[in-house]
């Protein structure tokens, strides 16, 4: 007697998530602002740029979305972080090295449900 035939299952592929209009709003601003102040080495003056300053205003909201930007290593977001979460106790230590501080924020988006 034969074996039988395996039944091949179709892969299908999952729709792509479409980003929301406050994400296409994030990545539209960060792209300038990268733009317009890679050439600047003072966070002062990065930080002070509109579109900065528009992300920062977006609140919590905008938080995963610098989470997934500093995961990927782009951007200087800890002051961005620090003026939104507004944390009584800032989570990184006054010594710290850029690195460190990337990476214990990044820690603390994903204790916080951010990434």
């Amino acid at each position: 007697m034969p074996s039988p035939t395996p039944i091949e299952i179709p892969q299908t592929a999952l729709p792509e998530e479409k980003p929301s209009e406050l994400e296409k709003e994030f990545s539209r601003l960060a792209n300038v602002w990268y733009q317009e102040t890679r050439m600047l080495s003072f966070i002062r003056q990065k930080a002070v740029h509109p579109c900065y300053q528009r992300i920062i205003g977006m609140g919590k909201d905008a938080l995963p979305f610098i989470f997934r930007e500093m995961s990927k290593g782009k951007g200087d977001w800890i002051w961005a972080l620090e003026s939104i979460t507004r944390l009584d106790k800032n989570p990184v230590p006054a010594n710290a090295t850029f690195k460190e501080a990337r990476d214990i924020w990044l820690q603390w988006g994903k204790d916080n449900g951010y990434s």
